[in-house]
C-alpha cells in the first residue's frame, strides 16, 4: 500500500485570507426542480429535472432534452467524459449512460445484478467502461466494469473516514474523492489506497481540480491550493449554495432557484 499522506486543513472564519477578485454572473438557468446536475469537460451543463434531462451549451441555451421516465427519479449525474454521462437513480437502483446528445446507450443496468446491496452514490472512473459505487448497506466502495466484474473493493470504509455515508463521490485525474459533511474530504488512488485527508467543518459542498479544492461555506466559496494550502475566499450574493462545479475560470453554483454560472474578474 502506498504511504498515506494526511494533510490537516482546518478552515475557520478567523484564519481566512482576503478575497482576490470577484465573480460576475454570466448565465442563470431558472428552475426550482433540479434533481441532479454536472458540467462536462467542454463546459456544458447537464441537468436532471423532474423526468427530463436537459443539456445546455456554454451560453446556457438548450441543446438537447431526453425523457428519464424509464429510470425513475435521477439523483446523480457524472459528466466526467465529454461523450458520455453516467445517470444514477438511487430510487430504482439503476445506472445508465447517455451520449453527448443525451441518447441512452448500452441499456439500463440494475445494480442488484452487480451484487450491490444498496447503492447511495455512484461516480465515473477515468475509464469510461468503469464506475465507482458506494454500497451503503455493506459500507464498502466498489469499482465495477460494464460487464459486472469488480475491479477494486474497499471494505469497512467508515473505519477509514469516520463517516457513515459520503455526500459526494467522484473521480478526476485518477483521484477518487469522497466528501463527508462535518468531517472533510478523502482522496483515494485507483487501487483504493488512501492518499490524503482534508478535514473541514461547516462545508455544504465541495469540488476539486488538479491544483485546487473548492469548499462552499454558507455564501462563500473557499479556494484552497492543494500544494501550498493558501486560501482565497470569494463572497457571493447567493444566501444559500447547494452545489458547486468549476470549469476553467467559470464557477457553476446550484442555488434553490436553479443553476448560476459566474466568471472570475481579477482585481
Amino acid at each position: 500500500m502506498r504511504r498515506t499522506a494526511i494533510i490537516f486543513l482546518i478552515l475557520s472564519f478567523g484564519n481566512l485570507i482576503a478575497q482576490e477578485g470577484s465573480w460576475k454572473l454570466q448565465h442563470f438557468y431558472n428552475s426550482s426542480d433540479v434533481d441532479a446536475w454536472d458540467v462536462d469537460p467542454m463546459g456544458k451543463l447537464i441537468i436532471a429535472e423532474r423526468d427530463v434531462l436537459v443539456k445546455l451549451d456554454t451560453s446556457f441555451s438548450i441543446q438537447f432534452t431526453q425523457s428519464t421516465k424509464q429510470l425513475g427519479e435521477v439523483e446523480q449525474l457524472d459528466a466526467a467524459h465529454s461523450l458520455k454521462t453516467l445517470v444514477f437513480s438511487q430510487e430504482q437502483q439503476y445506472v445508465s449512460v447517455v451520449d453527448n446528445t443525451l441518447t441512452f446507450q448500452e441499456g439500463i443496468k440494475n445494480l442488484s445484478d452487480y451484487d450491490v446491496a444498496y447503492a447511495s452514490n455512484v461516480g465515473y472512473s477515468n475509464q469510461t467502461n468503469r464506475f465507482w459505487v458506494y454500497d451503503g448497506d455493506n459500507a464498502q466502495l466498489l469499482l465495477i466494469d460494464e460487464t459486472g466484474n469488480q475491479i477494486s473493493k474497499i471494505n469497512n470504509l467508515s473505519s477509514i473516514t469516520g463517516g457513515m455515508q459520503p455526500k459526494e463521490l467522484f473521480e478526476r485525474n485518477n483521484e477518487l474523492m469522497l466528501f463527508y459533511e462535518d468531517i472533510g474530504v478523502f482522496f483515494f488512488d485507483y487501487y483504493g489506497s488512501l492518499i490524503s485527508n482534508f478535514p473541514i467543518k461547516n462545508a455544504e459542498a465541495v469540488h476539486f481540480t488538479k491544483d485546487h479544492l473548492f469548499f462552499v461555506v454558507k455564501n462563500t466559496v473557499i479556494r484552497v491550493n492543494r500544494k501550498t494550502e493558501n486560501r482565497i475566499v470569494y463572497e457571493l450574493p447567493d444566501p444559500l449554495i447547494l452545489g458547486i462545479r468549476v470549469h476553467g475560470n467559470s464557477l457553476f453554483l446550484e442555488v434553490p432557484e436553479g443553476i448560476k454560472k459566474y466568471s472570475l474578474i481579477p482585481q
